[in-house]
C-alpha cells in the first residue's frame, strides 16, 4: 500500500544558523527602511511566512496585500540566498538526515513530500543550500496560506495529482518538530512524527500527543521503520 510522509524542512531537516530570520530582517529594512534594532521579535517556530509577513507589515504601519507581499518576498529571497551562500561550504542537514531519506526514497510504495512554513521558493533554496534538492515531489508552503492548519489537504492533493495515487489518511505521516506541526496533522487527521531537533524538547512536544516523538535522526534505520509502520 502507496503512504505519504510529509517534512517539515527548518529544525526537522537543516538548521540554517538563523540565515532565514536575519533575511526577513535585512528585507523588512530594504523594502520599509526599518533598522534591525527596530524589528519586532519574530516567533518562528513552526509559523508560515505569510503570517510572518503579516507580523512584519503591521510594524511597519502596512497593508499586507499585492504587490507590496511579492516585493517584500522578491527581497526576502535575495538575502536569503546571500546568507545561504555565505554559510560554510561543508554545511550538512542534521544528523542522520541524508540517510533517511535515502532508505525512504529507496521504497516505491513510499512517497516523499513537503508541508513546510517556507515560501515555495524560499524552501527551494534551503533545500538546495544543503544537497536535499530534488527528493521532494511535491508539498504545501507559507505562500499556499497564512493558516499552517489548512496546507495539509494542499500537500495532500499535490501529491496525489503528481504521483497519480491516492493517499488513505492512514498512510499519511507528518513529520516536524514544533507544536504546530503536530497540530497541523491533527488537522488534516494524519499522525505526526515528531522530532525534537528544533527548539522543542521532547516532553514538550509529547504534551501535545503527537503519534510518536523521537530525539533526532541518529539512527536512520530506526525511524524509516517506524515510518513505514500502520499503527
Amino acid at each position: 500500500m502507496n503512504r505519504l510522509i510529509l517534512f517539515d524542512i527548518d529544525g526537522t531537516l537543516l538548521d540554517t544558523g538563523g540565515a532565514g530570520r536575519a533575511a526577513l530582517i535585512d528585507a523588512l529594512e530594504d523594502v520599509f527602511g526599518i533598522p534591525s534594532h527596530k524589528a519586532p521579535e519574530l516567533d518562528l517556530a513552526g509559523a508560515t511566512d505569510l503570517g510572518i509577513l503579516r507580523g512584519l507589515f503591521t510594524h511597519a504601519g502596512a497593508p499586507l496585500e499585492e504587490p507590496g507581499i511579492q516585493v517584500f518576498l522578491a527581497a526576502y529571497l535575495n538575502r536569503l540566498d546571500a546568507r545561504l551562500r555565505a554559510l560554510e561550504e561543508t554545511k550538512q542537514p542534521l544528523r542522520g538526515v541524508h540517510d533517511l531519506l535515502r532508505m525512504l526514497s529507496s521504497q516505491p510504495a513510499t512517497h516523499l513530500g513537503l508541508l513546510t512554513g517556507n515560501v515555495r521558493n524560499g524552501a527551494m533554496l534551503k533545500l538546495a543550500s544543503f544537497g536535499l534538492h530534488g527528493i521532494f515531489a511535491e508539498g504545501a508552503f507559507g505562500d499556499d496560506h497564512e493558516d499552517r492548519n489548512k496546507l495539509g489537504p494542499v500537500a495532500v492533493q499535490r501529491m496525489e495529482a503528481i504521483s497519480g495515487v491516492r493517499f488513505p489518511i492512514e498512510k499519511i505521516i507528518v513529520v516536524g518538530d514544533t507544536p504546530k506541526d503536530i497540530a497541523c496533522a491533527r488537522a488534516l487527521g494524519a499522525r505526526c512524527l515528531a522530532v525534537a531537533t528544533g527548539a522543542h524538547s521532547p516532553d514538550s512536544l509529547r504534551a501535545h500527543s503527537p503519534w510518536l516523538c523521537v530525539d533526532d535522526f541518529a539512527d536512520p534505520a530506526h525511524i524509516a521503520t517506524l515510518l513505514q509502520t500502520d499503527s
